[in-house]
């Protein structure tokens, strides 16, 4: 009887425990795999990537957005870095000349990215909250990607000293091109930036938390050729929810980092050698 009530209460223990962190159980696993930095998108990318499409679409006043801009994200990692890639159908690729802290007056992709699940509930950017934001081109229209970390501009929250303003460039690798439909963009970023161990037993399995919000700025045609503020796409907490992206009562969305076997080669094209990449910017 004894054993009985023991082993009773250890299974309403594991049963009280298990319920409490079934809200965090993870909606998407991010693959193993790695993309070549050269500003096109490898074939198969979906294969060894983990695929998101931002199909909330906000106009700059929070209600919905009907435009002809359209956005593919892809994730995947292995143990020296975890890969970005938007694949964004957009008719008039434009970066400002002006200087924006977040380039909001641009064209961008932003990455939210949790490294450690301390994310839930969070109203504002804490210290393992990273957000990391492109433009496809410069200033001048080139394909050369601006980067900036903008924890500290974006909503408040403690920044990363390492990564201020243009300093993301030395620590981002990224890479851009033109489409027949618009802009691709891909960018590495190490995990020793984020402060994260690369190691198989920090990595695999990892839970982290991700958004995806992209910007859109074209001309105005119907007065100066001036820029102006479309509006946004994201992926959705809730499909119902349009509104500004802190209004959502998911800031991060919950993945888990794939649980497999990291290779020491790359996967598919040739790989990045992080070092000599550095060297040469």
């Amino acid at each position: 009887m004894r054993t009985f009530v023991l082993w009773a209460v250890v299974a309403a223990c594991l049963s009280a425990f298990s319920g409490a962190f079934a809200a965090d159980d993870p909606e998407f696993e991010i693959s193993i795999g790695k993309l070549t930095l050269d500003g096109e998108k490898d074939a198969g990318i979906q294969d060894k990537c983990t695929e998101f499409e931002l199909d909330v679409r906000v106009n700059h006043a929070g209600g919905p957005l009907d435009n002809d801009s359209d956005y593919t994200v892809y994730v995947c990692y292995d143990r020296q870095a975890i890969y970005f890639a938007c694949d964004a159908d957009d008719d008039v690729p434009l970066s400002s000349d002006v200087a924006e802290a977040d380039y909001r007056d641009s064209d961008y992709i932003r990455f939210y990215l949790a490294t450690e699940d301390d994310f839930e509930g969070v109203d504002r950017m804490d210290e393992n909250h990273y957000a990391f934001v492109w433009t496809p081109q410069d200033k001048n229209g080139d394909w050369n990607p601006q980067v900036r970390e903008v924890s500290k501009t974006a909503y408040g929250g403690v920044g990363h000293i390492d990564l201020e303003a243009d300093l993301a460039a030395d620590h981002v690798m990224s890479a851009s091109g033109p489409t027949n439909d618009g802009w691709y963009i891909e960018a590495a970023i190490d995990w020793d930036v984020l402060g994260v161990e690369a190691t198989e037993r920090a990595l695999l399995g990892r839970i982290v938390g991700v958004m995806f919000i992209s910007g859109d700025t074209d001309i105005d045609n119907e007065g100066p050729a001036v820029q102006e503020r479309e509006g946004e796409a994201r992926i959705a907490s809730d499909e119902t929810q349009i509104g500004g992206y802190w209004s959502s009562p998911d800031h991060f969305r919950v993945a888990e980092l794939e649980d497999g076997l990291l290779p020491v080669d790359a996967v598919g094209k040739t790989a990045v050698v992080w070092g000599a990449v550095k060297a040469a910017r």
